[in-house]
This record gives structure tokens, C-alpha cells and sequence, in this order.
């Protein structure tokens, strides 16, 4: 029985949804899921009744649940105990971070750090791939959020997650009624949209990067029809039926009205993995470690 088991139990349980305990976790659904199957074959019982809505505790998932939240209580009660040992009362920690990808992880780690160490100021500093490893290399930054690879070998890093990356398509193409079915939508190949005009971000981001080697792999070289610097511009203008692009999973926005559709990409998983990197040579200060090691917390590997 391993701790983000039994993280992951509590949070199904609070919600009563697979859903919602994935999104608080960070983790896909099926990664969730999976996990949860595991524990309940380590403890040879289900935990959760799956065919109500909202899902249910069973006995066994009843018995389990104070347990579970006792030993989550006192996990935080040790590192708290460990940590004002060390005296992480008072400093500060500055964040790198790419603006899109930021928002929607850094808030959590965030909030659950400043729980822990209330006298470390933070300090978030958002800019495009390319200028967050000169920064990271200036030593301006001491943890900067990316994805992989990095932009040099001055760096290292820690990987957080993976995530895939979903096709953005207007919701009159030709192709959603093509993908689209009773069982949901099918994946299809990238090079189905070879013809199509593609938005994409602005140079000195890495996801450009992505999607122009992308298309490489597919067989095309993308006509570029114009460029951003925001997702959010890029899916809206999709959603407008200027063109098509790619976005990753955790930033599809489906609450645009009218909303891109977005379609999985068939053949080989293409994902992006995002990291928290640092410089090289560069000891880490102890509230950069601090931030490494909850991190890790909350997105086990």
C-alpha cells in the first residue's frame, strides 16, 4: 500500500467521482483509476460501488476511509514536525514558469506549500520557454516550470507528468462528423490535416517546437496561418474555424461556446511531459528542495 494510494482513495471519496479526484490530483483519469484497482487488489475487496452516481464507499471502503485519513494527517503531522526542525521559517522561492502551463498546475503546489511554509515568499516570474532557460542560467530563477527537453545542458531537472496532446478542430470540419460516433471520437492521424491551416505559438515556446516536429513525423511541413503567444487566442480562432491546431490535454478549453473539437491523435502517443528544472551548477536552497520534494508528493511517478 503505497501513500499516493491511499492519497488518491480519500480524494474519491470526498468527491464520490473518479472525475473531480483526478482533475484535484493532476493525474489522468485512467492513471487514477488504475491506481485505485491496484489498492483494491492489494486489500482483496472493492472499495467503491461504480455502478451508482455519484460512486460509493463500499463496507470495505468504509472501514477504510478513517484510517486512510488518519495516516494522510499524520504524514503531514511528521513533515511538519521534520521541516521546523530544519527552520524552513523564512526565505523565498522563485518560480519560472510558462504562463499557460502554469496556471494550471502551479496553483495547487502552491497553495499547499505556502500551507506548509507560510514565511517563504514566492515568487512566480511567467515567460516564454526560451526566456525561462536564460533566466534559469542567469540564476534568477531557482525552479523553473518547462517541458522536456531542455532548452540547455546548464540544466537539470525533475520530471511531474505526462500528459497527451489532442488535435483542436472546428466544430463544422468535415472530419468531427467522420471521427464521431455512439462509443465517442476515434483517433485520427495527424496527417489528415496536412491541407489545413495551422495555429500555432509564437517562436521562443517550446510547444511550437512540439507541433512543427509533429508534423515533421507525419509527413507535412504545417502552413502556417498565424501565430500567438496564448493558447487560449489559438483555440478560440479554431473554435472561429480559421484553422486547426494542437493542444495539450490540460489546457483544451471546452468551455469556449462555440468549442473546438478535440480529437485524440491515432499511431504512436504523442504527450508532453513537464518538469521543474534548475541550474546545473547551482546548489538548490532549501525552499527549492522543499518545493522539489512536495511536489513529488503530488505527482508520484
Amino acid at each position: 500500500m503505497e501513500l499516493h494510494h491511499i492519497r488518491y482513495f480519500v480524494s474519491v471519496a470526498r468527491h464520490q467521482s473518479f472525475t473531480r479526484a483526478a482533475a484535484e490530483n493532476m493525474v489522468a483519469q485512467p492513471s487514477l483509476s488504475q491506481q485505485i484497482r491496484r489498492l483494491e487488489e492489494e486489500l482483496g475487496a472493492p472499495l467503491f460501488d461504480r455502478s451508482r452516481t455519484p460512486v460509493r464507499l463500499t463496507e470495505a471502503g468504509e472501514a477504510l476511509l478513517p484510517h486512510a485519513e488518519a495516516i494522510l494527517r499524520q504524514v503531514e503531522a511528521a513533515k511538519a514536525a521534520v521541516e521546523e526542525r530544519l527552520g524552513l521559517r523564512t526565505g523565498r522561492l522563485v518560480l519560472g514558469s510558462l504562463p499557460m502551463t502554469g496556471s494550471r498546475v502551479l496553483p495547487r503546489v502552491i497553495t499547499a506549500f505556502r500551507r506548509r511554509y507560510p514565511g517563504i515568499q514566492v515568487i512566480l516570474r511567467e515567460e516564454s520557454t526560451q526566456r525561462l532557460t536564460e533566466l534559469a542560467l542567469a540564476g534568477e530563477t531557482d525552479l523553473t516550470l518547462t517541458t522536456l527537453p531542455l532548452g540547455s545542458p546548464g540544466l537539470l531537472a525533475q520530471p511531474l507528468l505526462t500528459e497527451p496532446i489532442l488535435l483542436a478542430l472546428p466544430p463544422d470540419h468535415p472530419l468531427v462528423l467522420e471521427v464521431t460516433g455512439p462509443t465517442g471520437v476515434r483517433p485520427v492521424p495527424l496527417s489528415a490535416v496536412a491541407d489545413e491551416p495551422f495555429l500555432i505559438m509564437k517562436p521562443g515556446y517550446g510547444f511550437r517546437d512540439l507541433v512543427l516536429e509533429a508534423c515533421r513525423a507525419a509527413g507535412f511541413v504545417p502552413q502556417i496561418a498565424f501565430e500567438s503567444a496564448q493558447i487560449e487566442t489559438l483555440q478560440a480562432m479554431v473554435a472561429a474555424g480559421l484553422g486547426v491546431t494542437l493542444v495539450p490535454e490540460m489546457a483544451a478549453d471546452r468551455s469556449l461556446r462555440p468549442a473546438p473539437v478535440f480529437v485524440p491523435l491515432a499511431g504512436d502517443p504523442l504527450t508532453r511531459t513537464l518538469a521543474l528544472a534548475w541550474r546545473r551548477d547551482r546548489p538548490l536552497p532549501r525552499s527549492a528542495e522543499a518545493f522539489l520534494r512536495l511536489s513529488s508528493e503530488l505527482w508520484p511517478l
